[in-house]
């Protein structure tokens, strides 16, 4: 177990919060045995009915020397980033999802930019490679000095942010296994649910985008997807 890791996941456990371990993170763990070298953040996902838990644990976060920023989307906060004082720790983004029908969902966010990226790594847009590695760093060295709040679908962020969606169907999230191995909830259909989200999940990719390529993701607003 990462040490950072299980730190937060005490945390977590000794607060007795149904959360379950998310995106790359559940995916290194579960095809790798540990974290993803070239990831930068550690993935935690919870319902919206414990947000008062979590709100009630961010005070022991700060002692540890998080800055906790949030990011909000129709008034709503829908996701909690701690972002550690010192260097060489990772991010800790935790997902708040509601669920619809049908599905779970939670809305996302990347910078336009991001899409140079993908160009960059065709061998095109190299400026706007550098932009984008610039606007992040730039981002977690605020987040680092920062408490921020963050309206996404409101200026002056929405000229810069792109909104899409978490839309997962809700049977890969309708229960959740306690693993004494990694100390930490995952999705119980945690094989589906890595299928769903990346394919042929066993298989490294090396020019995987996430925003293009994972199948989780809609490039449409909440209200959009709910109303369909």
């Amino acid at each position: 177990m990462d040490k950072q890791l299980g730190e937060v996941l005490a945390v977590f456990n000794g607060a007795g919060l149904c959360y379950w371990l998310d995106s790359g993170t559940l995916l290194g763990l579960m095809r790798d045995g540990r974290l993803l070298e070239n990831d930068g953040d550690l993935d935690i996902s919870l319902w919206e009915e414990e947000e008062e838990k979590l709100k009630a644990v961010l005070p022991r976060f700060r002692q540890m020397g998080y800055r906790i920023y949030t990011a909000s989307y129709s008034g709503r906060v829908f996701k909690y980033n701690l972002t550690p004082a010192r260097r060489g720790l990772r991010t800790v983004d935790i997902n708040i999802y509601r669920q619809s029908a049908t599905h779970a969902w939670c809305p996302m966010y990347y910078f336009r930019l991001r899409a140079a990226q993908r160009k960059r790594r065709r061998g095109k847009k190299k400026l706007g490679g550098f932009l984008y590695r610039f606007l992040r760093a730039a981002w977690k060295c605020l987040n680092r000095r920062f408490a921020v709040h963050v309206s996404v679908d409101r200026l002056p962020w929405r000229l810069f942010l792109q909104i899409g969606t978490w839309w997962i169907p809700k049977d890969l999230y309708a229960g959740r296994v306690y693993l004494p191995a990694l100390q930490a909830c995952v999705p119980e259909k945690w094989e589906e649910y890595l299928a769903f989200r990346y394919g042929d999940w066993q298989v490294p990719r090396a020019d995987w985008v996430f925003y293009a390529d994972d199948r989780g993701i809609r490039q449409a607003a909440p209200e959009e997807l709910i109303k369909i």
